[in-house]
């Protein structure tokens, strides 16, 4: 779960989701197969490299969720088989192209491949904001503002990379991080506790630019076992105020935005 947390905070780092743009007809794969996968496996795989998509034993629920940056449990609706059914994809473009461009050619992909139609519809739900915890606007110890420059745009083709990574972020307390981001906007901070909670965390902080951050707290639930340095953890509330500065605040009109899979058939054929 760690492991996946900071993985999620790259992702955000790297890129925001379009969603609500639909993807240009410009915006297409030169070559592209989606077969059904003959794995034999529950796992799966999907990739970006500079210029192609590559996904094995992935179902289209995964594919969605990658090309629109949509969390899994957003996605709602659709027949049981966008869940069960599982594709190897593999899509080149002609050339390196920055990963937004990449995703949105995938989007492109799905509609013309599955006749995929997606909307979006607002739920009311159980919701936090995060906000400033000091009247001084004083963040805490494990947050800090990166250079200007720790996301910039490399050789192949401009495409985002995160500068000069170094070791794992360490937590002031001493223990094992719950998740950590690097060149990560606050928006994905929240976005995190949001994933780890289960319910709608909504930046309010007003806080712009890359940061760096590092965040631990005691296990949410019991069935997650922890030695005696998570134990001693605070609670997630109170980590976020000793540890970033920032607190979480109930939202008593809290609502999320769900992504609904609207129409989807079986691929077209190569």
């Amino acid at each position: 779960m760690r492991r996946m947390m900071i993985s999620l905070a790259i992702l955000s780092a790297l890129t925001d989701a379009a969603m609500a743009q639909r993807p240009s007809s410009t915006l297409a794969f030169e070559a592209a197969s989606v077969k059904p996968s003959i794995t034999n496996s529950s796992g799966w795989s999907l990739s970006y490299t500079t210029d192609s998509l590559h996904a094995t034993n992935a179902p289209l629920s995964a594919l969605i969720q990658s090309a629109y940056g949509v969390r899994p449990d957003r996605l709602v609706g659709g027949p049981n088989w966008v869940r069960t059914t599982r594709f190897d994809v593999n899509a080149k473009a002609g050339q390196a192209l920055p990963r937004e461009q990449l995703r949105r050619m995938a989007q492109r992909l799905l509609e013309d491949r599955f006749g995929l139609v997606l909307t979006k519809e607002q739920r009311e739900q159980e919701a936090y904001v995060m906000r400033l915890a000091r009247a001084d606007g004083r963040l805490g110890p494990d947050v800090r503002r990166t250079a200007d420059d720790c996301l910039g745009a490399v050789a192949r083709g401009g495409v985002p990379t995160i500068q000069g990574v170094g070791p794992p972020l360490q937590s002031s307390t001493g223990a094992r991080p719950t998740f950590s981001g690097r060149c990560a906007t606050i928006a994905s901070v929240a976005e995190g506790l949001s994933r780890n909670l289960g319910i709608e965390v909504v930046d309010q902080t007003g806080l712009e630019g890359r940061w760096d951050y590092v965040i631990a707290y005691a296990p949410l639930t019991v069935d997650v076992p922890a030695g005696p340095a998570q134990a001693s953890l605070p609670s997630v509330f109170a980590a976020v105020e000793e540890q970033l500065g920032l607190k979480l605040e109930r939202d008593p009109h809290g609502s999320a935005e769900y992504v609904i899979i609207a129409k989807a058939h079986a691929p077209t054929e190569d």
